[in-house]
């Protein structure tokens, strides 16, 4: 038994200390976007079309929308594409049109075959959009003053054709946040082996782009559309660009961890295209990686255990490091564990649900799953 805890413990510490290499290379290219920060006076600004799809969100989305409109951005659009809301959404978006003529409201009324609703609705928006470029965003995401600027402005800097950038996430209790972190850490090891990544609380891509990768038409039943556009991008050739916010953009996190496991029901199978093996393969690996270094503090041989011990230092130092990028604690890393978990949990949870309803079910539309096998990347 001690040859066994031995050898996971080696197993894992090289792993650890391989990924943590790469991981700290990768990080360092990374920029973060501040709430503070200057934009570049010097800049040309393209004009710009903002557009956001919403389905029951009358909680956020006049707030939104203000804090856009008060963005001193030149040629700015905002195209709203209210997705067969049942709630007020439609009458708020009415109002708003009065109070700011400028803005573009779209009413979608019924759901034609072979789509998803978020990915038929931002199709339908961008058919209206004028602008160079496209920032594809979700409707509870608050900007900070200036916001659409700075990013402009480092998208034309830095030649990008694709910039998309990680939010703040506004959690209540601490399991919240330790899981946002652990999250943010599982995206940015996808972004690395994956070689691309898509947020969708703030893709900004090139329309002439967007165009060329065959847009949403081309992920019409993606429940994962934010990486797919990602991977569309990097796929085709073009150059794209990854971020992290600091109060730059926000939004507000699932208010519990039930609510986590709901609102991640339909993406986490998917994400694995729909793969038993990989899915369970991905789980048997976070368990490995995640959890056994600090299970194995306590069991085995002493050099088993202090292997163990290096690996948990390796994660330490990197929940340290990820402080630099996203407003979280390098202490939540005692949590890491239980947050790996948890993301376990909400793995099988979408596996089995997707399974035994044969297909998932998103802003009350049932998709079945051979329609969205067939249109899996």
């Amino acid at each position: 038994m001690n040859d066994l805890f031995g050898v996971l413990a080696l197993i894992v510490f090289v792993m650890w200390l391989g990924m943590g290499l790469i991981w700290f290379r990768y990080m360092k290219k990374l920029p973060v976007f501040w709430k503070n920060d200057n934009s570049n006076n010097h800049t040309i600004y393209p004009p710009l079309s903002v557009i956001i799809p919403a389905c029951n969100e009358e909680e956020s989305i006049e707030q939104a929308v203000t804090q856009l409109i008060s963005q001193d951005y030149p040629s700015l659009e905002i195209v709203l594409v209210n997705d067969r809301s049942t709630d007020q959404t439609g009458a708020i978006l009415e109002d708003l049109k009065v109070k700011y003529p400028q803005l573009k409201v779209i009413t979608i009324f019924d759901l034609p075959p072979n789509w998803l609703g978020k990915n038929h609705a931002v199709y339908q928006g961008v058919k209206e959009a004028t602008g160079e470029w496209l920032l594809l965003t979700d409707a509870d995401i608050m900007f900070s003053p200036d916001s659409l600027k700075k990013a402009v402005s480092y998208a034309s800097e830095h030649t990008l054709d694709h910039l998309t950038i990680a939010p703040n996430f506004l959690v209540k209790s601490i399991l919240g946040n330790a899981l946002t972190a652990y999250v943010m850490l599982a995206i940015t090891f996808l972004a690395i082996f994956g070689k691309s990544v898509g947020i969708g609380a703030f893709n900004l891509i090139k329309r002439s782009v967007y165009q060329e990768i065959g847009g949403y038409e081309a992920i019409p039943l993606q429940p994962v559309d934010d990486m797919s556009l990602g991977k569309l991008v990097i796929q085709k050739g073009y150059k794209q660009g990854f971020g992290f916010s600091k109060q730059f953009i926000t939004v507000r996190g699932y208010e519990n961890i039930s609510a986590t496991f709901k609102g991640l029901e339909k993406n986490q199978f998917a994400g694995v295209n729909y793969s038993v093996l990989v899915a369970m393969g991905s789980c048997f690996s976070m368990l490995l990686l995640h959890v056994y270094p600090f299970v194995g503090l306590f069991f085995g041989s002493i050099w088993a255990r202090t292997l163990c011990g290096f690996s948990v230092l390796t994660v330490f130092a990197v929940y340290s490091y990820l402080a630099k990028y996203i407003d979280t604690s390098r202490f939540y890393v005692l949590f890491h564990p239980i947050s790996a978990l948890v993301y376990i949990g909400i793995v099988i949870n979408s596996t089995v649900k997707t399974l035994s309803r044969g297909g998932i079910e998103w802003r009350g539309t049932f998709y079945p799953l051979e329609e969205l096998k067939k249109h899996n990347d």
